[in-house]
Order: C-alpha cells, then structure tokens, then sequence
C-alpha cells in the first residue's frame, strides 16, 4: 500500500461505495455512503450526511436534487 495517502484517499480505496452519481454529496467531507455489498438501506440511497443529525443521519437519496447545502463542505 502506498505511504503516501492521505487517511481519506486510504478509506476512499479500501470503502468501495455502492453507487457513484454526480450529486453535491459525493465532493462533502460529510457524506457516508453506502458500502458495496450492503444489504441494509433501500436501493435508492447512495448515503448518510453526518453533519445534518435530525434525528438521526440524514438520507441521500440519488433522486434528490440539490443545488446547495448549509452543511456542504468541500473535501479537502
């Protein structure tokens, strides 16, 4: 494994996503998404936002369309 990545660019390699879209979510640090093979969530969900919490993680639908988020913040 290479020593020259960044914890996030090791986690993006070893955490394979179930989906890809071209949704806001996929470039915010906040975005959970939903693991290959996971059995759990709808099929429609490509994660969880871990900073909108009420009550819980907040759903991300791929249908969802969204301009802009209070919560976005760019990965870095």
């Amino acid at each position: 494994m290479d020593k020259t990545l960044s914890p996030q660019e090791f986690l993006a390699k070893v955490l394979e996503p179930a989906k890809k879209t071209d949704h806001i979510c996929w470039s915010c640090k906040y975005l959970k998404p939903v693991l290959k093979d996971s059995n759990f969530p709808p099929a429609d969900l490509i994660g969880y936002c871990k900073k909108i919490h009420w009550p819980f993680y907040w759903c991300i639908s791929e249908y969802d369309v969204v301009k802009r988020c209070y919560a976005y913040e760019a990965r870095g």
